[in-house]
């Protein structure tokens, strides 16, 4: 026994093989219960895997009832705006001429001056103040000490001052090689989210940089909206994005040019989706047969036929339209591609109303199956509860085993101890009177 410490040489037999032939005669009964329990393993994780492709059915499931027969499909020629399908339903196919006249931009403001970043800028105290889309955003107080540092007097002063004191219109230094120069960016494009500036005290600081509307020419770019021909009907953006303009689709505006969408019928998503289904579907089928058969983990067990029958009877809708195939040796399912085809060209709302009976039809017990009531969460929590059971017999039966065979160890050293004695006992009589015949010899005593 591992753990064990053998004792030698006390006697005439070999205790520790004893007790080896003692343990393995009755581990017999923990080893059938391990056996079991092993088995119940396999249960458990085929249960799991189950699970699983209960799982991918359900996705597929959902693919299948949340995508439209009469899919439609966009393509863009001209690189003047991008576009995608917003709405299948209300999307409809044809070709869509945009002309792109203008971009949305942002307000953007340079001064015309250049600075040292170590001088003062205004020759005068005074008080900067920003508005952007008509609301005042930062009022900024900046003298003319460069070493006082409670007040913004140098351009990066300056910088700082405007970006910390909000985040609508962005500050920032241009380098010409020589001097520096303010930017002033405001944050989102269109007409209304223009910057203004205003001297609201005595100092100078806009015309010592020449910027503001005093000095046109540092206006370089003017907020405004993206404008587009469509339908010989100009609209406007202050994004670049037009969600209003084609039922259906939303475009962006990316470059001043002409582009057009064309929309198209396409069922190629709903053919993929109800492909996917029926995969999942066969997936079933096959696990079902495999390991719910003669030879299989489950085998007996009447949960997975069940499944699998109930959840054939609720693809029913689809079978009225001669939609699916059985397979009779396989059992598995596959879709009718012509009919699939003759539906969708005469008759898609047919084909959508079918869809929507199963998903009537399954989507509850579904849902049953994947809960914790479901019937195989309830095998699992059965088999779970069996698995403990037997954990416990097994560990009260080797506790059992353990204390037996520590009983009969101490019994078995005493044996050899007493043996030891009665041969030293011998041993001395022999010395005193020679062979005794009448002493019991080793093999009597081990008789």
């Amino acid at each position: 026994m591992a753990g064990e410490i053998y004792v030698s040489n006390l006697g005439s037999f070999d205790y520790q093989s004893i007790l080896q032939m003692y343990y393995q005669a009755n581990s017999l009964p923990i080893q059938m219960l391990q056996s079991q329990e092993s088995q119940i393993d396999s249960k458990i994780n085929a249960y799991k895997e189950f699970e699983s492709k209960i799982e991918s059915f359900y996705d597929a499931f959902n693919t299948l009832t949340s995508t439209p027969v009469e899919g439609k499909t966009l393509n863009v020629v001209g690189d003047a705006v991008s576009a995608q399908i917003t709405d299948d339903l209300k999307a409809v196919p044809g070709n869509y001429t945009i002309t792109v006249n203008q971009l949305a931009e942002n307000d953007i403001w340079l001064s015309q001056s250049g600075k040292s970043l170590d001088e003062a800028v205004a020759t005068a105290d005074g008080t900067l103040q920003i508005s952007y889309a008509g609301e005042v955003v930062a009022t900024i107080d900046y003298d003319t000490n460069v070493d006082d540092t409670s007040k913004p007097s140098t351009l990066q002063e300056i910088v700082d001052a405007i970006n910390s004191a909000q985040d609508k219109v962005r500050a920032s230094l241009v380098y010409d090689g020589s001097s520096y120069y303010l930017l002033l960016m405001g944050r989102d494009t269109g007409e209304q989210n223009t910057i203004e500036l205003q001297e609201a005290g005595n100092g100078d600081l806009l015309d010592q940089l020449q910027i503001g509307d005093d000095y046109s020419d540092s206006h370089v770019q003017t907020a405004s909206d993206a404008e587009v021909t469509v339908f010989g009907k100009t609209l406007t953006s202050p994004d670049n994005t037009f969600t209003d303009a084609i039922p259906g689709v939303t475009f962006t505006a990316n470059t001043v040019g002409t582009a057009t969408i064309e929309v198209k019928n396409d069922t190629s998503e709903f053919e993929d989706a109800l492909n996917k289904f029926i995969q999942a579907y066969n997936d079933i089928v096959d696990f079902v047969q495999k390991e719910g058969g003669k030879d299989g983990t489950l085998s007996g067990d009447t949960t997975l036929q069940m499944i699998r029958s109930s959840l054939l009877s609720r693809l029913q809708p689809l079978f009225n339209l001669g939609l699916l195939d059985v397979d009779k040796d396989t059992g598995h399912l596959s879709v009718k591609t012509d009919k699939l085809s003759e539906l969708e060209a005469e008759s898609p709302e047919t084909l959508e109303s079918a869809v929507n009976d199963v998903k009537t039809a399954l989507y509850d017990y579904l849902l049953y199956l994947k809960s914790p009531d479901g019937p195989v969460e309830l095998s699992i929590e059965n088999l779970n509860n069996r698995k403990e059971s037997i954990e416990e017999q097994i560990d009260f039966m080797k506790k059992l085993l353990n204390d037996q065979m520590e009983t009969l160890k101490n019994q078995l050293i005493q044996l050899q101890l007493f043996q030891q004695q009665m041969a030293e006992v011998r041993a001395k009589l022999t010395a005193t009177f020679g062979q005794v015949s009448l002493l019991p010899t080793t093999t009597n005593l081990q008789q």
